[in-house]
């Protein structure tokens, strides 16, 4: 376990505040996300498959056994010779019966003798890059969470100056109404500006306490553990690599893309192992027992035992078997023909979905050059409805609705914020770029 992970832990059983930051965030989802975790533990069953099939296709097989039978009522000969004056009847075999032995087979020629640990080893390192998949996920969902716990922190922070800003409103509207400056009109939609302002900040705050909640989960920190993040949701700009270049860069690494590669190479194996079933296998076959049969006036320890060893070869030829075997090579030439066409759609998908980010990346960023400017804008239209309407000269409503602007505004920058980091965290996962967080 490191360091990191150590240190962790010692906070959750102090029940001490965990300190995070995206980075160690995501460092953290990768070793205990419970979705990761059982992606390995498929990766580990797969790999425990290739044994297998070493030891069912390769490998030798040895099995003893042994075999007492105990004779309650022995059966008899009967023996009628009157020519050589001999008849009567004898009691069949012996009382005590015992019978240990081994056997041995061993594979020495089979068509699929080594395709089967290749189908194996095909299939492993498909669940490895499904573990590939599965943490590139998880660095994207830790993200999300991440930036989703920074968004809400900011609305909350944005409800708290709204309702600052109502509560001064209502002073200075109070003031003036009982200067008689302005009417009562005024003074009653100032309170209930304030009033609607107050359940908005309880909600921003709930949903602040979910988007924590969200974090620690995908984490696999337990929900009952203090959090805290030293960060705020501003603009930093990421560059983006020229297209081209990223497609290329897409098709080499992606693990999406590599798993259906694989998943060729293993349908064919598969196709390969079926017609295999066609040829004739040859086996090397050994036997050893020891056999023991005595009466009971025998000590057990006086038993005598009789070896016998045999060793040979076994040939099978399949010769007619209803047309299983080409059924199901068939079969599997046709899962070959699918595990294609897949890989070709999945690649005009993930092309289509590559330049769909880059566009939204794009799009996203010229968003928030507007949304800057619109808040600069909205400032100014509230401090001038501000002073109009302690002069006199403006009205209530104009104030509100300046302040309504302002909010919207900020909070459409800062959701567009959002989304920029989420789309470039959706365009690392295209590109598997999340290499620098993996052990």
């Amino acid at each position: 376990m490191s360091f990191f992970s150590l240190q962790i832990f010692a906070q959750e059983n102090n029940s001490e505040l965990v300190k995070l930051d995206l980075e160690k965030s995501i460092k953290l989802a990768l070793e205990y996300n419970h979705d990761l975790k059982i992606a390995k533990f498929e990766q580990m069953k797969a790999e425990e498959q290739v044994d297998e099939a070493w030891g069912s296709s390769v490998l030798p097989k040895i099995n003893g056994f042994a075999e007492y039978n105990r004779a309650l009522k022995r059966g008899v000969i009967t023996i009628e010779a009157p020519e050589f004056g001999f008849s009567g009847s004898f009691p069949q075999g012996t009382e005590n019966t015992l019978t240990v032995g081994a056997t041995l087979e061993q594979p020495l020629f089979t068509g699929a003798i080594f395709l089967a640990t290749r189908v194996a080893k095909t299939y492993a390192e498909i669940q490895n890059k499904f573990v590939d998949a599965t943490e590139d996920e998880v660095i994207v969902n830790v993200k999300r969470a991440y930036y989703s716990v920074l968004l809400a922190e900011e609305v909350v922070d944005l409800a708290k100056m709204n309702l600052s800003f109502a509560e001064d409103n209502l002073k200075n509207t109070e003031v003036m109404y009982n200067a008689g400056v302005v009417p009562e009109y005024d003074y009653i939609r100032a309170k209930v500006q304030v009033q609607n302002l107050i359940p908005e900040l309880q909600e921003a705050e709930n949903s602040y306490l979910l988007s924590k909640n969200l974090l620690k989960l995908v984490t696999g920190l337990p929900l009952d553990t203090e959090i805290e993040i030293n960060d705020s949701l501003y603009l930093r700009e990421i560059p983006v690599e020229n297209k081209n270049e990223l497609d290329e860069v897409m098709l080499q690494r992606n693990p999406t893309i590599k798993q259906l590669e694989l998943q060729i190479q293993l349908s064919d194996y598969a196709a390969s192992y079926e017609f295999t079933k066609h040829f004739p296998e040859l086996y090397f076959n050994g036997n050893w027992q020891t056999q023991a049969q005595e009466n009971d006036p025998r000590s057990f320890n006086r038993w005598r035992y009789n070896n016998s060893v045999y060793i040979g070869l076994s040939l099978r030829i399949p010769i007619f078997d209803g047309f299983q075997t080409t059924s199901r090579v068939e079969q599997a030439e046709i899962d070959l023909y699918k595990a294609k066409e897949q890989y070709n759609k999945a690649t005009k998908e993930l092309k289509n979905a590559l330049e769909d980010v880059l566009l939204s990346i794009s799009q996203t960023r010229e968003k928030l050059d507007s949304y800057k400017a619109t808040i600069e804008q909205a400032e100014l239209a509230y401090d001038i409805a501000q002073k109009r309407y302690s002069s006199g000269v403006g009205t209530q409503l104009e104030t509100i609705d300046a302040m309504v602007s302002l909010t919207r505004a900020q909070v459409n920058y800062y959701n567009t914020i959002y989304d920029y980091y989420i789309l470039h965290a959706q365009l690392d996962q295209l590109l598997s770029k999340g290499n620098n967080f993996k052990n």
